[in-house]
């Protein structure tokens, strides 16, 4: 597993969950931030992404499992989860299965449940539309997309991340963080698209868990003017977990992560 480790080595863990299309690398963001609040965010590449050698897992729920194994390599006892986006259902599924560990929860601009595969049309990122419905017929002719993707110049994904972007995040992404986006996006597939076709393939099906058995205090960060992740999903999601509170940011889009590092490692900090 290629795990990534940020903020203040040895403080209290905060487990990262990547976005899709992404790595590990994504949790950049909560570097200095982490280091500030005394938190260490260990983000690991879910598997053939990244870091991590391919392995298959055939829902989302079994992502816990491999999150348990780090873990335990650490010596991490309780610790909080967060995840961005497509990652949002990884942190919510390591907080389902793992109720003794987890403690508390953050999605930024997670995503909900696909009730039907049509719902992915909703969604405002291309790949998303055409991925997520790819994978489930046939996981090679989404790989092949995803590798033909790989062509793209740097220039024009980060012309693509800003034009998504809202007004504060991309304010804040302008400069160094943006560079941060891309190579995240760069480094999911540095092994391979495998990995990433089966994300997309999980992302579309059942999850293997349910949303209300999701117990522990979980903040749902959303950005108003979020067009790839409509705000309708954080809806879906505060409404459907027990503990579950939504909170909207206001004149922010999809890459909350450059906004709210610093915000969401307190709202995870033990009371």
């Amino acid at each position: 597993m290629g795990v990534r480790r940020f903020g203040k080595l040895g403080g209290r863990p905060v487990v990262w969950c990547h976005g899709g299309l992404s790595s590990a690398l994504d949790a950049t963001f909560f570097d200095a931030a982490g280091r500030q609040r005394g938190a260490e965010v260990i983000a690991i590449d879910r598997p053939g992404i990244g870091r991590s050698d391919y392995r298959h897992l055939s829902h989302i729920g079994r992502w816990p499992h491999l999150v348990e194994t780090v873990a335990d390599s650490l010596g991490l006892d309780q610790f909080a989860v967060a995840g961005w986006s497509a990652g949002g259902p990884y942190a919510l599924a390591c907080a389902a299965m793992m109720p003794e560990r987890v403690r508390a929860v953050a999605t930024l601009a997670g995503m909900a449940p696909l009730e039907h595969i049509s719902q992915a049309f909703e969604l405002g990122l291309w790949a998303d539309r055409v991925l997520i419905p790819a994978a489930q017929v046939s996981p090679v002719v989404a790989a092949t997309l995803i590798r033909a993707s790989r062509a793209a110049p740097d220039r024009y994904l980060a012309r693509e991340v800003l034009r998504t972007a809202g007004r504060r995040d991309g304010a804040a992404l302008s400069g160094k963080p943006l560079g941060w986006v891309v190579g995240a996006v760069r480094e999911a597939t540095v092994n391979g698209v495998r990995g990433t076709a089966d994300d997309y393939r999980r992302i579309g099906r059942d999850w293997g868990f349910e949303l209300g058995s999701v117990r522990q205090p979980t903040t749902v960060w959303q950005g108003d003017q979020d067009a790839l992740v409509p705000a309708k999903h954080a809806r879906r999601l505060a409404n459907s977990l027990p503990s579950g509170t939504l909170r909207m940011v206001a004149s922010a889009g999809h890459y909350l992560p450059a906004l709210l590092a610093d915000a969401v490692l307190h709202d995870l900090a033990p009371r």
